[in-house]
This record gives structure tokens, C-alpha cells and sequence, in this order.
């Protein structure tokens, strides 16, 4: 699902980036991720890996098992057959009881 080419993870990351009033500097500084990473993530030029999505999420005071959850369904709905070993290699114990 996109908007414009911008995957709905991308949008909703960006929304809540804007919504706590966080600068790509601000943010690069309290997750630990490039400015580019972020911006790749952010504008949807690149799917984000799950590490970026949880440290964007954390930052921003965000649920990061809301934000796993997210992630994994994106994956799933993803065309790109990268995406199913990034997805097993989540700790799908960590799932357990939230779905």
C-alpha cells in the first residue's frame, strides 16, 4: 500500500516524527541513525529495516511492539523476497500473546 510511492509505514513514522516536533538532526541524534537512514525510511524511498522503524519509534515515544507488529504485516504484504528472512528473523516469541 502506497501513497504517492510512499509506503503507509513510511507515512505513519513521518506523521509521528512531525507530531512530536523532531528535526531529521534531532532524530539522527536520539536513535543513532544517519540523516540519509532516516530520510530513506521516512520518505518511503527504501523499506526500512526493523531496527530503524523500533529506534524511530522509541524517540518518538511510540509503542514499539505496535510498531514490530506494523513492520511484520508490511513485510508480509511486501513483493520484495528479501522481506520473508527479515521477517524470520524476528523473534516471533516476542509476538506471542499480542496478536
Amino acid at each position: 500500500m502506497t501513497s504517492g510511492g510512499k509506503t503507509e509505514i513510511a507515512i505513519d513514522l513521518d506523521d509521528l516524527r512531525l507530531l512530536v516536533g523532531l528535526s531529521y538532526r534531532e532524530l539522527a541524534r536520539r536513535t543513532g541513525c544517519a540523516r540519509s537512514t532516516l530520510h530513506d525510511a521516512l520518505t518511503g524511498r527504501r523499506f526500512p529495516r526493523l531496527d530503524t522503524v523500533l529506534a524511530i519509534a522509541r524517540a518518538c515515544g511510540g509503542d514499539t511492539t505496535r510498531w514490530r507488529l506494523r513492520w511484520v504485516a508490511a513485510c508480509k504484504r511486501s513483493r520484495s523476497p528479501h522481506r520473508t528472512d527479515d521477517v524470520a528473523a524476528v523473534d516471533q516469541s516476542e509476538l506471542t500473546g499480542v496478536l
